[in-house]
């Protein structure tokens, strides 16, 4: 299971009883106003399902009636109930967790399609870039002379293509990395290098503890609806 579908798993278990779905999607549409079966149809439960646990959402005060037209209820979630002020924190930092969660997983993807054109090693190029990175030399006022980086004479041979593609620059023979050449460096060293691969693991851990802590947060939520 990836790191995606394991937030999905959390997601499902936030809305899994109708209370909480009724919640989770109101809390998508806090200022709407809407009827009970607009409601119902919304969260996905039949009529009878909503009319079932209507009792337990006015027991919790997370939805008011707004506005009367003719005989029919209008409703609006209530932000002021602490157990709505929950959910919507909750979700917000699942949304936050899948944000990064995906661009982790698309520098993975990114990771296993240059691992499977170029090999395992650093190409000549992108090692050039990543030695006038780590060297600092990010701009016309930090440029370095390459004798400085210890190149290889493959490396050395490859700094005219590097210029020609506009990844490096040069003033009076010291050179520096364009903006371009900065972002395909860190990219490089985020695919190749192991310090780079590491600091992904570790924000996958990381987001991994988050979850745990959501999961308890959602718990707690269940607690208060007694489901």
């Amino acid at each position: 299971m990836s790191a995606e579908q394991e937030t999905s798993t959390f997601l499902e278990a936030l809305t899994k009883s109708p209370q909480l779905r009724v919640l989770s999607i109101m809390a998508e549409r806090p200022e709407e106003e809407l009827t009970k079966t607009q409601i119902a149809q919304m969260a996905g439960i039949g009529r009878t399902t909503l009319y079932r646990v209507w009792n337990d959402l006015q027991k919790m005060r997370v939805l008011s009636p707004s506005k009367q037209v003719g005989a029919v209820t209008l409703y609006k979630l209530n932000q002021e109930s602490p157990i709505v002020q929950s959910v919507m924190g909750i979700k917000k930092r699942l949304e936050s967790v899948t944000s990064a969660v995906r661009k982790i997983e698309e520098i993975r993807e990114m990771e296993k399609l240059a691992r499977e054109t170029f090999g395992r090693e650093m190409p000549t190029g992108p090692n050039v870039l990543v030695k006038l990175h780590e060297a600092g030399a990010l701009a016309k006022d930090n440029s370095v002379d390459l004798g400085e980086l210890k190149l290889s004479s493959e490396e050395k041979d490859s700094v005219s293509s590097l210029l020609e593609a506009g990844l490096l620059d040069k003033s009076d023979d010291r050179y520096y990395l364009t903006a371009l050449g900065n972002i395909t460096a860190r990219g490089a060293m985020q695919i190749w290098r192991l310090k780079e691969r590491e600091t992904v693991d570790q924000a996958l851990s990381s987001i991994k503890v988050a979850l745990g802590m959501i999961s308890e947060d959602i718990r707690k939520i269940k607690a208060k609806t007694g489901k």
